[in-house]
C-alpha cells in the first residue's frame, strides 16, 4: 500500500517525535548519571593492580586451607577479606601471621591448633564462610548468601530460602539426582 504523498510530507516535516525525544532524554539523563563515575581500576589499573592481586590470593588460599575447600569464589573472598578490614580491623590485622602459618601445616584441623593467639580469627574466617557474613548483629555485612557454605550440604535437592525455583508448588516434584560431591 503507498502512503498518500500528503501524509508523507507531513511526517518528515513534524520532525522529532514522542518515541525520539524520550529516547533522547533517556541517554543524556543515562550519561549524565554515569558522568565521572568510571571506575578507578579502568583508568589507571596497573600501579596498585599487583599487590591487591598478591593479598587477595593469599587470603583465597588461607580460606582454603581453614575450610578445607578448594572451589571458594575468589570475588567472595575478596569481598569477606575488605569487609573484615573495613568492620573488624583487629582480627583483619591477624590475617598475615594466619597466611604465613598456613604455609607450614597441613589441613584446618592443624592450621586451627596452631594459630594460638590469632585463633579467634580463623574461627571468624572460617564463620564468614559458612555464613556469608562478617560481623554481628546490626553491624553485620551479608557478602555472600546462595554461594555461603551453609548452602552446600543440601544444594542438590534444596534452594536456599527465599529462591523460588521452578514456579508454584516446585516441590512437588521428583528431586533432582544427585550431585557430585564437591572437595
Amino acid at each position: 500500500m503507498r502512503i498518500p504523498e500528503g501524509l508523507e510530507a507531513g511526517r518528515q516535516a513534524r520532525g522529532l517525535t514522542r518515541r525520539h525525544f524520550l529516547l533522547a532524554m533517556g541517554s543524556a539523563s543515562l550519561l549524565a548519571a554515569c558522568h565521572g563515575k568510571m571506575p578507578a581500576t579502568a583508568v589507571n589499573a596497573a600501579p596498585d593492580a599487583a599487590p591487591a592481586t598478591d593479598a587477595n590470593a593469599a587470603f583465597l588460599r588461607l580460606s582454603e586451607a581453614l575450610t578445607d575447600k578448594r572451589d571458594l569464589d575468589p570475588a567472595t573472598a575478596d569481598r569477606i577479606e575488605k569487609a573484615f578490614a573495613t568492620l573488624q580491623p583487629d582480627v583483619h590485622a591477624r590475617f598475615p601471621a594466619l597466611i604465613a602459618l598456613a604455609t607450614r601445616t597441613d589441613g584446618a584441623q592443624a592450621l586451627l591448633a596452631a594459630a594460638g593467639d590469632a585463633r579467634p580469627a580463623a574461627l571468624a574466617i572460617i564463620t564468614a564462610w559458612y555464613t556469608g557474613t562478617v560481623g554481628k548483629g546490626v553491624h553485620a555485612v551479608t557478602v555472600s548468601y546462595r554461594d555461603a557454605l551453609m548452602q552446600r550440604p543440601a544444594e542438590d535437592g534444596l534452594f536456599p530460602a527465599t529462591y523460588a525455583q521452578g514456579g508454584p508448588a516446585w516441590w512437588t516434584a521428583e528431586p533432582p539426582a544427585p550431585i557430585r560431591a564437591r572437595a
